[in-house]
């Protein structure tokens, strides 16, 4: 389980950290090489901070520069978590994902926790022609959502009971959850093994999510089936299956 940690509440973020991490997942969602000027204009940079951050990652060896003077990841970033689950560098987990758009047509997403909220790290986008687009990075509040709830339930609770505390110290007041209605919600989950969540961040739409089978990492990944609320009320029970069935076939569990 995630161990404890007391980050302040008012800790800003450091900005040229950020923007790193920022450019990274630039390049997770573009899955191309790119200019400077390309990378500046997606994230709103200005070009000389740009091209200054990029030459500092070329010369630590995270960026490689091809002939066109186009930057990309190297293989030291795809080594950077081989170690934490190598069921993401080797691919399994995407061409999960990949089989599940495929045989549904819906919105694919992978969760992770962050400290107070959960995050989408990868995202198969839906062929559907009504579909949930949510993109990679997007984040949901992790103790009234339902990928959220899905990844606390893998949780103890005294860290559930940490997360809560966390999150209602910096949500406003209309937007704080009692501890209480999450642990009832997580027992449900833990008893069913499996969260859909409703209307509850997005009008209309939702997610069906389960957990996946704990790899290396301590902390607990959520993969779901997002769509039309209507679409996944009549369809729980098939998606849930589906989803177990492809874990089990893609991670052989």
């Amino acid at each position: 389980m995630a161990r404890p940690r007391n980050p302040r509440p008012s800790a800003a973020p450091v900005k040229s950290a950020l923007r790193v991490l920022e450019v990274l997942d630039y390049f997770a969602t573009a899955r191309r090489p790119s200019s400077v000027s390309e990378i500046a204009r997606a994230l709103g940079y200005p070009q000389s901070s740009t091209s200054m951050l990029v030459s500092t990652l070329i010369e630590q060896g995270y960026l490689a520069e091809g002939a066109d003077r186009k930057v990309a990841p190297s293989v030291r970033v795809a080594l950077l978590g081989r170690w934490v689950d190598a069921r993401v560098t080797d691919g399994r987990i995407h061409r999960l994902m990949q089989d599940l758009g495929q045989e549904t047509g819906e919105t694919i997403l992978l969760g992770i926790p962050g400290d107070t909220s959960a995050i989408y790290v990868d995202a198969v986008p839906a062929t559907n022609p009504m579909r949930l687009h949510i993109p990679p990075g997007t984040t949901r509040p992790i103790e009234a959502s339902g990928v959220g709830l899905m990844l606390l339930s893998a949780m103890d609770e005294a860290e559930i009971a940490r997360r809560v505390a966390r999150a209602a110290a910096v949500r406003p007041p209309g937007q704080r959850v009692a501890l209480a209605a999450v642990m009832a919600e997580v027992g449900d989950i833990r008893r069913l093994g499996f969260s859909r969540s409703l209307d509850r961040v997005v009008p209309g739409a939702g997610i069906v999510c389960v957990l996946l089978p704990q790899a290396v990492q301590e902390h607990p990944v959520a993969l779901g089936i997002g769509g039309l609320s209507s679409v996944l009320l009549e369809r729980t029970e098939d998606l849930v299956d589906l989803l177990r069935a492809r874990i089990a076939r893609h991670l052989g569990t």
